[in-house]
């Protein structure tokens, strides 16, 4: 009786296992780009943000790229540094936020104006602490009870640049990194 049970319902559970990948739902990629490639330039000579609000982005570095783009109108070289975090909200209460939600962060090698600027290396300091969040992750004892990230920082109101290759991307002024620990590992 098991026997003949059997050999009815293997194949139709065989048919449905084959089938299954054609009504699956594809899962979509989970990427997003600041700022947005589509962005304005901020007018020439626009004056730096006051830089009293900021947006902060936390996670791990996936990514830190550099590009040789071109200015749009002037065709004047501008390198760009793409760098890719996989966002994470620190000291989560456990709320899940979307798995591998990977930001793409462009901005310029150098500042506007790098002989008044404040911080003429913040893209400089962010390369460093990729570098040093990265080992940190790779070197992290299991039994460790924080998880060291990345935090990038953009100045509400953040100059923009339109590039040839890349589309819109921030001054380097206008953004800072940092690396941190939390106390709860990524999801």
């Amino acid at each position: 009786m098991i026997r003949g049970t059997l050999k009815a319902v293997l194949p139709v559970l065989v048919a449905l296992l084959l089938l299954a990948p054609l009504f699956a739902q594809a899962r979509q990629s989970q990427e997003s780009r600041r700022p947005a490639a589509t962005a304005e330039a901020s007018p020439q000579g626009a004056g730096a943000p006051s830089y009293e609000f900021f947006s902060i982005l936390d996670g791990m570095p996936m990514l830190l790229a550099l590009h040789h783009d071109t200015e749009v109108g002037t065709n004047n070289p501008i390198d760009v540094y793409m760098l890719v975090i996989e966002m994470q909200v620190m000291n989560s209460d456990g709320n899940l936020e979307p798995v591998g939600l990977q930001i793409h962060n462009y901005y310029t090698a150098r500042p506007v104006h790098p002989h008044d600027d404040f911080n003429p290396h913040n893209a400089r300091d962010c390369k460093y602490w990729n570098a040093l969040v990265t080992e940190a992750m790779l070197t992290r004892p299991p039994t460790s009870k924080t998880w060291p990230y990345i935090e990038f920082t953009v100045a509400e109101g953040a100059r923009i640049i339109q590039t040839n290759e890349d589309g819109a991307v921030w001054w380097s002024d206008d953004i800072q990194c940092w690396g941190s620990d939390d106390r709860f590992p990524p999801f």
